[in-house]
């Protein structure tokens, strides 16, 4: 039903301009779906289109000025989701970013719109994506509660040896562990001994699907992006971030060690910027080049 709804919308908008006039709005000539993508682009084109311009291609006049630039909507992708990595976002997707902004980036929290235009927005940038009346989106991923709620320091211990261990987090984030403690984690694990790279303690820049390359966060310095409370970041951990190279890791980790990763990474940002934070960065770039490490 919700399918057939929006593909009549789009046949109604791109057959017909009239019906999106004042008149024909002042006169009660729409029906109520027309009548929230009239206030959809009305709110879009107050607060949205300078950024993300009038196609939604993300070239807008002030996307020259900013880093990261800001979303192509047309793609119908958004990086950080509660549905698989790849999948159409769902409304209460765009609904959360739209909320709460992004931290880091120019996109800011539009709190000061009520639900209505919120969601008359999201009917509204979704039909830049020529195939969104086709594609349903993905299903929201169950990550279930805490295990650690009540044992925080253990849900850290356990992160970071998955950090550092099986997950190898730092083969594009930094490692946070001297070498000699990550190849103790690794054989503690009964992992094979990890290659590390030279440059150990930088994140290591990475292929994306948006246009450039994307330098994935050192949690010590960069900001993060989604939210640094722990049900924010095992979102991203158990989803992925769309078109990068941040994989999904629902399925090849259980709760217990998601939501582990999960405090381990926010112990970690809650260092940005004090004395201890810089203090292990500065004992870290101190380690030498990691034996067996390419020259």
């Amino acid at each position: 039903m919700k399918r057939t709804l929006y593909g009549w919308v789009v046949l109604v908008v791109s057959c017909s301009g009239t019906d999106w006039g004042p008149a024909e709005l002042g006169q009660g000539r729409t029906s109520q779906p027309l009548r929230q993508m009239q206030l959809g682009r009305e709110v879009y084109a107050t607060y949205c289109v300078g950024c993300h311009g009038e196609k939604g291609d993300g070239a807008g006049p002030a996307a020259r000025f900013l880093n990261p630039k800001p979303r192509d909507l047309r793609l119908g992708r958004i990086k950080f989701a509660t549905v698989a990595s790849g999948e159409a976002p769902r409304d209460e997707d765009y609904n959360r970013i739209i909320s709460h902004g992004l931290s880091g980036t120019a996109m800011p929290s539009f709190a000061l719109l009520g639900d209505r235009e919120r969601l008359a927005v999201i009917s509204y940038i979704k039909t830049f994506n020529p195939g969104w009346q086709q594609e349903l989106p993905g299903g929201a991923l169950a990550i279930g509660k805490d295990p650690w709620a009540d044992d925080p320091k253990g849900g850290i211990e356990k992160g970071k040896k998955l950090y550092h261990g099986l997950a190898k987090c730092w083969t594009c984030h930094p490692a946070y562990e001297t070498p000699a403690e990550i190849l103790r984690i690794n054989a503690e694990a009964k992992l094979p001994a990890p290659d590390l790279r030279p440059n150990l303690y930088a994140s290591e820049l990475k292929e994306s699907d948006w246009g450039a390359p994307i330098m994935p966060p050192d949690f010590l310095f960069d900001r993060m992006k989604n939210g640094t409370d722990e049900a924010s970041l095992v979102q991203v951990i158990a989803a992925g971030v769309g078109g990068t190279a941040m994989p999904m890791w629902a399925g090849a980790l259980d709760a217990e060690q998601l939501w582990g990763l999960a405090h381990y990474v926010r112990s970690l940002a809650l260092l940005r910027a004090t004395p201890e934070g810089k203090a292990l960065q500065a004992r870290l770039f101190a380690q030498p080049v990691p034996q067996g490490a390419p020259q």
